[in-house]
This record gives structure tokens, C-alpha cells and sequence, in this order.
């Protein structure tokens, strides 16, 4: 079963994009998988000291 995502946009200064570019190659993921790691590892770390974050609700638009 695929996991499904949501598409966003997101804006960064061009030495944040610069340093997440080459950091993606070296690690052979695209800028975009690195992001998604990036935003997970937080979430993980923010709940293991804090406790679950109480979701929102998602609506389509």
C-alpha cells in the first residue's frame, strides 16, 4: 500500500537550498527526501521530550 502525500511549497533563503543541496548529494538523496528526513527527525525528537503532538485536521482542498 503506497503512502500517500501531500504536495507542498516551501520557501528558503538560497544559502539554506545551497547547503541542502550539497548535503542531499552526499548522501545520494534528493533535496526533497533530505527535507523529509530533516522534518521527521525533528517531530521524533520534539515528541520523545514533549509528549505527542495532538494532530490537526488535514482537509483537501
Amino acid at each position: 500500500m503506497a503512502v500517500q502525500k501531500i504536495q507542498t511549497g516551501l520557501r528558503i533563503n538560497e544559502m539554506t537550498y545551497a547547503k541542502l543541496k550539497t548535503l542531499s548529494a552526499e548522501e545520494n538523496r534528493s533535496i526533497n527526501n533530505l527535507v523529509e528526513y530533516i522534518i521527521q527527525k525533528y517531530l521524533n525528537d520534539y515528541e520523545k521530550n514533549n509528549g505527542a503532538i495532538p494532530l490537526a485536521d488535514i482537509q483537501s482542498d
